[in-house]
C-alpha cells in the first residue's frame, strides 16, 4: 500500500500489439516487398478497413493530419477559403486546413467535448467552404444540425475521427456521416499501424479517387492502374499536384492484425471498462459529467474523461491529477482546447517570407486571421474541470477498479 492507502500495482502500458505482429511484419520485411506498390497488403489493409467500415472506398495514408489534408485538398478546399474547426482539439485538425492553403476559424465547443453546432452559423461568411467537426475522446459530435447547416449553406463535413475509431451516429459509423472520415493509427490511439498511420474513407467513389491520386504523387489512378505499370505504359502520368502519403507494407500488416482483434477484444474491453466507470463515477457527488454515451451518439471511448464540480469540490483538474499521480493512477488533464493560442496563430507564422496564407491580401481577410481576439470560453473553462482517466484494453478490471478507488479518495477528500 502506498501512503494514500491505495494499492500500488503495475499498470499495462499501451499500444499492445496481437501476438502475430511480430512473426507478420518479420514475413514482409523479408519478403523484400515493403512498399505500397510492389506488396499486396496494403491494399489489402485499405480493403478490410472499408468492409469494416462499411465504406466503398478506403484510402490509407503516413498518419492522421495527412488523412486530413488529403480530404480538405480533394475537397477542393484551397486559397481563398475558410474552414470551421473546433478550437477543442489536436492542432493538426487545424493545420491541415493551412496545408491546403485556407485558413481556420475556430468555433466554441459545449460541456460534452465537441463543435457546439449553436456556434457554427454565426461563424460562416462567403468564403467559408467546409466544417471540421473532431469526435474528441470517442464522444460523437452532434451531427445532425451541423449536417443541417451544412446542407443549407453549401459546405463540407469533415469528420476527424483520430480519437474514435468505432463509434457510431444513428448505427451509422463515424466518418460516413459526413462527406469523408479521416483517422489517425499514431500510437496513441486507439489501434495503431505500428507508431504512425491514417485512413480516408469515403461512399463518394470519385472523391475516393480524387483522395487516392493525392495521396501519390498526383498520378492518374482513374486509369485504375497499378503505378508501376503504368510509368512502363506512359512517360507522363501525374494529372494534379499532390503528395507521397502512403502506408508501408509492414504498417499495413500491423493494422491487419491489429483491425482482426478490434470489435472482440479492443473495442469490447473499451466498453466494459467504460460502464463499470459509469456506474461508480456517474452519480458521485463532485463529479459533474462524465462522457456522453447514447443510442445516437455512440462513444468509443478513446479516453473517459469526467468533469470536476467546482462548487463542490475544493480541487481543480491540474491538482486532482497530481494527486492521482501522486497515487500511482495514470491520467491526463484536458487536451489542447484552445488552438488559436498557439505562436503560429498568434504570430502568423505561415509559409515562406510572405506567411502564406495568413498575411495574404489576395486570399483572406486580415479580421478572421486575427487569432489575437479569439476567445472560445467554454473551451476554456474546460481546462480546470476534465480529468481524463484511462481505459486501455491491456488493462484488467483490478485496474479500472483502482482508479475508481482513487478518484473516490480524492474527491472525498475535497469536498466542501
Amino acid at each position: 500500500m502506498n501512503g494514500s492507502g491505495v494499492e500500488e500495482i503495475g499498470f499495462p502500458g499501451w499500444p499492445q500489439f496481437a501476438p502475430e505482429v511480430p512473426e507478420e511484419v518479420s514475413k514482409v520485411l523479408t519478403s523484400g516487398k515493403v512498399n505500397y506498390w510492389t506488396g499486396k497488403i496494403g491494399m489489402e489493409f485499405e480493403d478490410a478497413f472499408a468492409k469494416w467500415m462499411g465504406a466503398k472506398m478506403a484510402i490509407s495514408c503516413t498518419n492522421g493530419t495527412a488523412a486530413l489534408h488529403i480530404a480538405l485538398s480533394s475537397l477542393g478546399v484551397g486559397a481563398g477559403d475558410e474552414v470551421i474547426v473546433p478550437s477543442y482539439t489536436f492542432i493538426a485538425s487545424s493545420f491541415s486546413v493551412v496545408q491546403a492553403g485556407a485558413v481556420p476559424v475556430f468555433c466554441d465547443v459545449t460541456e460534452d467535448h465537441t463543435i457546439d453546432p449553436a456556434k457554427i452559423e454565426a461563424l460562416i461568411t462567403k468564403r467559408t467552404k467546409a466544417i471540421v467537426v473532431v469526435h474528441l475522446y470517442g464522444v460523437v459530435c452532434d451531427m445532425g444540425p451541423i449536417l443541417e447547416i451544412a446542407k443549407a449553406h453549401n459546405l463540407y463535413v469533415v469528420e476527424d475521427c483520430a480519437q474514435c475509431i468505432g463509434g457510431e451516429y444513428k448505427g451509422t459509423k463515424v466518418g460516413l456521416v459526413g462527406d469523408v472520415g479521416c483517422f489517425s493509427f499514431c500510437q496513441s490511439k486507439q489501434f495503431t499501424t505500428g507508431g504512425e498511420g491514417g485512413c480516408v474513407v469515403t461512399n463518394n467513389e470519385d472523391l475516393g479517387w480524387e483522395c487516392r491520386s493525392f495521396r501519390d504523387h498526383g498520378y492518374d489512378v482513374r486509369t485504375r492502374m497499378n503505378m508501376l505499370a503504368l510509368e512502363e505504359k506512359l512517360p507522363y502520368i501525374h494529372r494534379r499536384v499532390g503528395f507521397n502519403y502512403r502506408l508501408t507494407e509492414m504498417q499495413s500488416v500491423i493494422g491487419l492484425c491489429e483491425l482482426r482483434r478490434y470489435d472482440d477484444w479492443n473495442l469490447a474491453r473499451r466498453f466494459e471498462y467504460a460502464a463499470m466507470y459509469d456506474k461508480a463515477l456517474g452519480n458521485l457527488r463532485g463529479i459533474k459529467a462524465i462522457p456522453l454515451n447514447t443510442a445516437e451518439r455512440k462513444n468509443s471511448y478513446w479516453w473517459y474523461p469526467i468533469l470536476l464540480d467546482l462548487d463542490v469540490v475544493d480541487i481543480t483538474a491540474k491538482d486532482f491529477i497530481k494527486e492521482l499521480i501522486g497515487m500511482g493512477i495514470p491520467c491526463s488533464g484536458i487536451l489542447w482546447p484552445e488552438s488559436y493560442l498557439e505562436q503560429a496563430y498568434q504570430n502568423g507564422v505561415g509559409f515562406g517570407d510572405a506567411q502564406f496564407p495568413f498575411k495574404s491580401k489576395e486570399y483572406t481577410d486580415p479580421k478572421t486571421v486575427d487569432y489575437s481576439k479569439v476567445v472560445c470560453p467554454v473551451a476554456r473553462s474546460l481546462r480546470d474541470q476534465t480529468v481524463s482517466l484511462f481505459l486501455h484494453p491491456s488493462w484488467e478490471k483490478e485496474h479500472i477498479e483502482k482508479v475508481i478507488a482513487a478518484v473516490k479518495e480524492v474527491i472525498a477528500k475535497h469536498t466542501r
